[in-house]
């Protein structure tokens, strides 16, 4: 018996064009308006180049800072550039070496900041709210207190005499405040001489680059999430805030970081030539004053004194030199330049 009833066609799911990639967009602008994107992509290039030209400057001032040299080194602009690729290179670098680091603490918290990346990127395409949202919130808390660690130990100081420059001090010993503590460990590695504490420094600039991209990814899924109440979109863009603050901060201190984990206070002991101090010359030849060549790659040249036979009582303080022909290498690989005599 045929029925008068007439099943209801299933409508077929929409196709969702896909999206085309930056290459794909970048190309069909360079079809269409070839002039006006070229101009664009040349200006963006020299925006691009001269912010790495900068970093490579503040990144060498921040090694001298961290030696406690007065700035005025000249440096040729090639190093300038160098050193600016060199530090956004070691970010990815040392950040692959820190998975595998020696020091648990260095590791754990590598690994924590790569699940917490994963999870919020695989909550992001979850596209559930709520679970978006708890992720964030968990995120940043999560980060606020890893920067606030992070920064505390960077900013330790060569000296234990004298607080670094963010009025954090490294103190004579260990202490029950975690921050002291981290600060303290993190001077050891500064002024004692060993393969394992260049390493430790230089895994501490890799977990800088775990910490700046927790911050990006948690911003930008924050940014896209998809939320519909005004008090939920309010707390969505105040943890956008707060990790966009975060990473600025972290970003300020990418200088620094290289400075510490590539040279830290590692330099090459030298001795003076005759012609250009004759006082120098004896006291460095006789071993009873060391001299460290701090200039790195700079125009002009300064070497730092120590010992208790340095002339004059120099021990302790940069001296200039008037060109590279004044000093003759003694020292491979290069020491440390620790406070006080050494032995």
């Amino acid at each position: 018996m045929p029925s008068s009833r007439r099943r209801k066609a299933t409508p077929l799911p929409a196709v969702v064009p896909e999206s085309p990639g930056i290459g794909a967009k970048i190309q069909s602008l360079l079809q269409e308006k070839p002039k006006e994107t070229l101009a664009a992509l040349v200006g963006l290039g020299g925006v691009v180049g001269s912010a790495v030209y900068g970093l490579g400057f503040v990144t060498l001032r921040a090694r001298e800072a961290l030696l406690g040299l007065s700035p005025g080194l000249t440096y040729p602009q090639q190093e300038w550039l160098v050193t600016g690729l060199d530090a956004l290179g070691a970010l990815f670098r040392r950040g692959l070496a820190v998975l595998a680091a020696d020091h648990p603490v260095l590791q754990r918290s590598a690994w924590t900041l790569l699940v917490l990346l994963l999870a919020v990127v695989l909550a992001a395409r979850a596209r559930r709210p709520a679970l978006l949202l708890g992720a964030l919130i968990l995120s940043t808390l999560l980060l606020v207190v890893g920067c606030g660690f992070y920064r505390t130990a960077l900013a330790a100081s060569s000296s234990p005499d004298e607080g670094p420059s963010r009025a954090f001090h490294c103190g004579t010993g260990l202490s029950a405040n975690l921050a002291d503590r981290a600060a303290f460990e993190t001077c050891s590695w500064l002024v004692n001489d060993a393969p394992r504490n260049d390493a430790r420094r230089s895994d501490l600039g890799g977990l800088l680059g775990w910490l700046l991209a927790a911050c990006l990814a948690t911003a930008v899924a924050g940014a896209r999430a998809p939320v519909a109440s005004r008090s939920l979109s309010r707390l969505r863009w105040a943890l956008v805030g707060v990790n966009s603050i975060l990473g600025l901060l972290l970003l300020y201190d990418l200088p620094r970081a290289h400075a510490f984990s590539t040279w830290g206070l590692r330099y090459p002991q030298v001795g003076i030539q005759e012609k250009c101090d004759p006082l120098l010359a004896q006291a460095t030849l006789a071993r009873a004053c060391w001299a460290f060549d701090v200039s790195a790659d700079a125009e002009n040249k300064v070497v730092f004194l120590q010992g208790s036979g340095c002339p004059a009582g120099r021990e302790g303080s940069f001296v200039r030199l008037s060109s590279a022909e004044c000093m003759v290498t003694l020292s491979s690989p290069p020491r440390v330049i620790a406070h006080g005599p050494t032995p």
